[in-house]
C-alpha cells in the first residue's frame, strides 16, 4: 500500500493519466508499427511523419542498417560494461576521432546519450566554486544537470543579452562562471545569439557550453552546428546521434584536457553502460553519409521553409521558429489533444507540447521537418492540418 503522502504526490499524474486513457485522449508513447521515415505506420494506417527528429531522412539508409549488422557480427549487441572498464571497442575510439576531425576539436567523449552528455558534462564541471548561468527554456537534461552539479545556478530570460551581461555582472567577483545554453530550442525553433553570448562569455571569463542537439547536420558549414553558423568557439560542445545522425547516443567536444577531465570524473560516464558497437558503427556511417550527400541539408532546409510559408498562409502562428523545429500554436490543452488524435485518423502524426513542458493553455504542435518528404508530403500535411484548424475553429 502507498501510504498517504506518497499518494498525495501520485495522484494528479497518475489520474490525469487514466482520465485521458478512459476518454480515448491519451497520446504519449504512440505504438507505431515501423521505422522513422517520412510515411510511417501507426493504429493499423500510414500516417505522415511531422514529428521526427530524423532531419537528414537517414533513418531508412541501408548502408547504415548494413554497418551496423557487420559490426553485430564481429562485436555482438553489447560491450556489457562501462567505458573505463570492458565498455570500450575501437569502433568507439574511431567515433571520437571522427568526430573530433570534424568538429575542429581536440577530443571527445562519447555517452549513452544526449542526456547523460549533458548531465555528465555539466556535474563535473560545475563545484561549488561556480557559477552557473543559464538560458530559462534549455532543455531539461541542461537544467538536470545544473541540478546534479554543486554550483549555485542562475537563470537568465530566454536569448536576452542584456540580462545575461546582468548576471554575470552581478557574479563577477565569482572565482568559475559557466554559461551553458541551446543552439537551438527544441520546442520553438530558435537559435541562440551565440555570437553575443561569446564575447560576455570572453569578457567575463566564463565558459561557455553549447547543446547542439537540434543543430548538428541542420545549422553551420556541413552541418557542424550553431556555434559553427556563428563561427564562433566554445569550451565545450554537446551533440547526440539520436537526430541528424538516427542512432542513439550523445557527446561532450572540447580540449584535450578537459575531455581527459570529464572521462575521469562524470559519473555519467563512468558507471554507465558503453553505447553497444553496432550502434557506433551505425553513427560512422551516418556521419559519412551526411558528408557524402549533403544535398540532404540543402533539401532540409527546402522542405522547412515550404511547411512555415504553408502554415503562415493558412494563419497558424509559428512563433519565429527560423530552423526545421517549427511550432504551430495551438492553445488550448484539450483541444490540442483532440486534433492530434483526429489527426491521426486523418493520416498524420503531428506531436503535442502540452504543460508542464509550456504554459497551460500554449499547447502546440511540435512539427519537425526531414530531408525524406517531398513536396506533395508537406503539400499534403498543410491540407489536414488546414482542414483541423478550421475544423475546431482555431483557423477562419
Amino acid at each position: 500500500m502507498i501510504n498517504e503522502a506518497y499518494e498525495r504526490t501520485i495522484a494528479p499524474v497518475a489520474d490525469w493519466v487514466r482520465q485521458t486513457r478512459d476518454n480515448g485522449m491519451y497520446f504519449l508513447e504512440p505504438p507505431f508499427e515501423s521505422g522513422q521515415a517520412s510515411r510511417s505506420r501507426l493504429r493499423d494506417r500510414d500516417v505522415i511523419m511531422l514529428s521526427t527528429s530524423n532531419y537528414l531522412g537517414l533513418a531508412e539508409h541501408p548502408e547504415i542498417a548494413g554497418a551496423m549488422k557487420d559490426a553485430l557480427d564481429q562485436f555482438g549487441p553489447s560491450t556489457c560494461g562501462a567505458r573505463l572498464s570492458n565498455g570500450t571497442t575501437k569502433l568507439h575510439h574511431e567515433l571520437e576521432e571522427r568526430l573530433s576531425q570534424w568538429l575542429g576539436a581536440e577530443a571527445v567523449a562519447l555517452f549513452s546519450s544526449g542526456y547523460l552528455a549533458n548531465l555528465g558534462a555539466i556535474s563535473a564541471m560545475c563545484d561549488s566554486e561556480t557559477v552557473i548561468i543559464t538560458d530559462q527554456f534549455n532543455h531539461m537534461s541542461i537544467l538536470d544537470g545544473c541540478r546534479l552539479a554543486e554550483g549555485s545556478v542562475k537563470i537568465f530570460a530566454h536569448n536576452s543579452i542584456e540580462k545575461l551581461e546582468y548576471v554575470l555582472e552581478r557574479n563577477a567577483d565569482a572565482a568559475k562562471k559557466f554559461i551553458v545554453v541551446d543552439g537551438v530550442y527544441s520546442l520553438d525553433g530558435e537559435i541562440a545569439p551565440l555570437d553575443g553570448i561569446s564575447k560576455l562569455a570572453e569578457q567575463h571569463g566564463a565558459m561557455l557550453m553549447v547543446d547542439e542537439a537540434h543543430a548538428v547536420g541542420v545549422l553551420g558549414d556541413g552541418g557542424r552546428g550553431a556555434a559553427a553558423h556563428f563561427g564562433i568557439g566554445s569550451d565545450v560542445l554537446m551533440g547526440t546521434f539520436s537526430k541528424s545522425l538516427a542512432g542513439v547516443g550523445g557527446f561532450v567536444a572540447g580540449s584535450t584536457r578537459l575531455i581527459e577531465y570529464i572521462r575521469h570524473t562524470s559519473h555519467a560516464y563512468i558507471f554507465n553502460a558503453s553505447l553497444p558497437a553496432p550502434t557506433v558503427a551505425g553513427v560512422l556511417k551516418s556521419l559519412e553519409l551526411m558528408r557524402r550527400e549533403s544535398w540532404r541539408i540543402e533539401k532540409l532546409w527546402h522542405n522547412t521553409a515550404r511547411l512555415r510559408s504553408g502554415l503562415l498562409e493558412l494563419g497558424y502562428e509559428v512563433m519565429g521558429s527560423v530552423t526545421p523545429v517549427v511550432p504551430i500554436m495551438i492553445g488550448d490543452d484539450e483541444v490540442a489533444l483532440k486534433l492530434a488524435n483526429e489527426l491521426i485518423d486523418d493520416g498524420l502524426y503531428v506531436t503535442v507540447a502540452l504543460p508542464p513542458a509550456v504554459p497551460k493553455n500554449t499547447s502546440r504542435f511540435r512539427a519537425n521537418v526531414s530531408a525524406a518528404m517531398d513536396d506533395e508530403t508537406i503539400d499534403r500535411a498543410l491540407e489536414l492540418l488546414g482542414q483541423a484548424g478550421k475544423r475546431h475553429g482555431i483557423l477562419s
